[in-house]
């Protein structure tokens, strides 16, 4: 695997800051290297890994500015926000998408705050000379309104996306979605318009298609750009994957250096490298705080989305498990024996949790009695998923049991695990709790 895998994990909010921190290979520009992070805490179990990175978990912020190409190097509001979080000991990464229009408590230096959308806080930070400047209050503030202690971050802005793309060769994205924007444009000058159309299905895509598909928001949503832009992320990567990039890394990276900022140095993007080296894809989960906000307008006309505290400790707690959802890759049906039309919302309630695209199947409810007690029956011994199944539903740990030849007939599609939800499930939406502001 590319060792230059590690830098799109930093980027993986942003499709132009993945193809250009993808640059960043550690065996050409530390041969022989084996860097140890200064931030290790001593007596750390490394998992056995002999990497270098030790078993601390690192957080990075990512953040994609929205700065036009007229405006310099200025600060300016923050087009996407992504927490990526690395865990060296279970060799397994994680993408947290964050709203832009996420309504938060953005600190001031003598201890209080005040309310505003989370992409101004990098913005104020500079305006206002807060203490570290707008990186440091972009970090506060997210580690006071999620409870993640940020350990670095990234700013990426425009530069440079196009030509890193097409050094690529282009992306193979899947779109699911029909997505339009008549009059797309990057500067926002008058009669720079780009008629945009996306059709459903896999779209080879130059640079410039990328980042319109990544942030077109005409006839969409900000929790719909987030998916977007993971899209191409995961493109990227699997583009990445399949190239032999080593040979020109220091040439690329020569090239494309100005376009980032970021508090990572050289030597520790080679540590993290050589972790990199150990995580494949396929145990990096994605989730997004969309699911648990709901829209609101301010008493002064904004329109923003508002948190419930409740729901996106759900979703943060989710990403920051051990990713061992992944590893069983268990395929669930489930089926409502409540009789009360609660299958959809549980597909959704354990999708947004991380349960993975494709794995939730939701079946035909059975005929005869309502049942009171959900029971999750578990074919395949896949039992960490069994487990979580019951704890984010709300029931017991008694509702799980492995099955016996007997169940046979209660599995019509062939999942490793089937869920027959009773009247004691909660599959209460995750931003069920969201009131407005006092």
């Amino acid at each position: 695997m590319l060792l230059a895998l590690v830098v799109l994990f930093f980027a993986a909010g942003t499709a132009y800051g993945a193809l250009i921190l993808v640059t960043r290979v550690d065996s050409v520009l530390f041969p022989g290297s084996d860097i140890t992070f200064p931030w290790n805490p001593p007596g750390v179990d490394t998992g056995g890994s002999s990497d270098g990175v030790g078993g601390r978990r690192i957080n990075v912020l990512v953040m994609g500015l929205d700065r036009r190409p007229r405006e310099g190097n200025i600060f300016t509001r923050t087009d996407t926000m992504m927490v990526v979080t690395i865990d060296p000991a279970t060799k397994t990464a994680g993408i947290l998408g964050i709203p832009r229009d996420l309504y938060v408590k953005i600190p001031n230096e003598d201890g209080s705050y005040f309310e505003e959308r989370v992409n101004t806080a990098l913005e104020y930070g500079e305006l206002y000379d807060y203490p570290g400047g707008g990186r440091q209050l972009a970090k506060d503030t997210i580690e006071q309104n999620l409870g993640i202690e940020i350990n670095h971050y990234v700013i990426i802005d425009f530069d440079g996306f196009n030509e890193v793309i097409d050094s690529l060769g282009g992306i193979d994205v899947d779109v699911p979605d029909y997505l339009l924007d008549e009059c797309y444009s990057i500067t926002e000058l008058p009669g720079d318009c780009i008629y945009s159309e996306f059709a459903p299905g896999v779209e080879h895509m130059d640079g410039a298609r990328a980042l319109a598909y990544a942030r077109i928001r005409e006839n969409s949503s900000d929790l719909d750009r987030i998916q977007r832009q993971q899209r191409v992320v995961f493109a990227v990567m699997d583009k990445a994957l399949n190239l032999d990039v080593l040979p020109n890394a220091l040439d690329l990276w020569d090239k494309y250096k100005h376009t980032i900022d970021t508090d990572i140095n050289d030597f520790e993007v080679s540590g993290l490298a050589k972790l990199a080296a150990n995580i494949p894809p396929s145990r990096i989960s994605a989730l997004s705080l969309g699911p648990c906000t709901t829209g609101w307008m301010t008493p002064g006309g904004m329109s923003v989305l508002l948190p419930s505290e409740e729901g996106c400790k759900r979703i943060v707690d989710a990403l920051f498990s051990d990713q061992q959802l992944l590893a069983e890759n268990a395929v669930v049906e489930v089926r409502d024996g409540s009789d009360s039309g609660i299958t959809e919302d549980a597909v959704d309630l354990l999708s947004n949790l991380g349960f993975p695209e494709g794995s939730l199947i939701a079946s035909t409810p059975s005929e005869g009695d309502v049942v009171a007690k959900t029971e999750i029956v578990d074919f395949m011994g896949k039992d960490y998923s069994a487990t979580k199944l019951a704890e984010w539903l709300g029931v017991p740990p008694v509702a799980v049991r492995t099955a016996t030849p007997a169940d046979a007939a209660l599995r019509t599609t062939g999942a490793d695990i089937v869920v027959i939800l009773g009247t004691d499930a909660n599959v209460t939406g995750l931003s069920s709790d969201s009131a407005g502001s006092e």
